[in-house]
């Protein structure tokens, strides 16, 4: 089965108020894709470039050669910690 058939198979079990959500989700899905920029091929190499020259910086600095134990350094960072104005 397509995904146009299970598609149409689902919304046509749908009460008709339902299937009416369904058609203005699918017009706004349209209008979201119709109104964003395209991004093309180069925009993204160039982006990748850069990350990767931004890494291979921060290798050449060894900015993280002070951790140990990678694991347990991101544990660390992810602890949560009491945020300002609230309660621990």
């Amino acid at each position: 089965m397509t995904l146009m058939e299970q598609i149409h198979k689902q919304i046509g079990q749908l009460p008709p108020e339902s299937q009416r959500e369904v058609l203005d989700f699918a017009t706004f899905l349209q209008e979201r894709v119709r109104s964003a920029p395209p991004v093309s091929v180069s925009v993204e190499a160039e982006r990748g470039k850069r990350i990767k020259a931004a890494f291979l910086k921060l290798a050449e600095l060894k900015v993280f050669a002070d951790i140990k134990d990678p694991v347990e350094w991101q544990r660390q960072i992810r602890r949560d910690r009491p945020l300002p104005g609230r309660e621990a």
